[in-house]
């Protein structure tokens, strides 16, 4: 992607970032172009959306890890408990 300021080749670029939704913090990696002659940054509707996804992501990991149904260990996550839930709580079914 060209900047608009400078009409030159923008870099992308990731870093991680910090989210606040519904009074929780989340822990994301932000995609954005990066204007080098400006310092200036950038993103397209398809990184905003792909940022938004990062977040939705960790909200639904935090959901089931509240909800019992996620077990996170050292960074880890124990898909078996999804599973286990599923048994359990009959998720899907009426």
């Amino acid at each position: 992607m060209k900047s608009p300021l400078s009409g030159k080749e923008m870099k992308l670029m990731t870093e991680p970032s910090t989210l606040d939704y519904k009074g929780k913090t989340y822990n994301v990696i932000h995609h954005y172009y990066l204007c080098e002659l400006t310092n200036e940054q950038f993103t397209t509707t398809e990184l905003d959306e792909q940022n938004l996804q990062e977040l939705n992501k960790q909200v639904k990991l935090d959901f089931l890890e509240e909800c019992g149904l996620l077990e996170i260990d050292k960074g880890k996550i124990n898909i078996a408990t999804l599973y286990e839930g599923r048994t359990k709580y009959r998720i899907g079914e009426q």
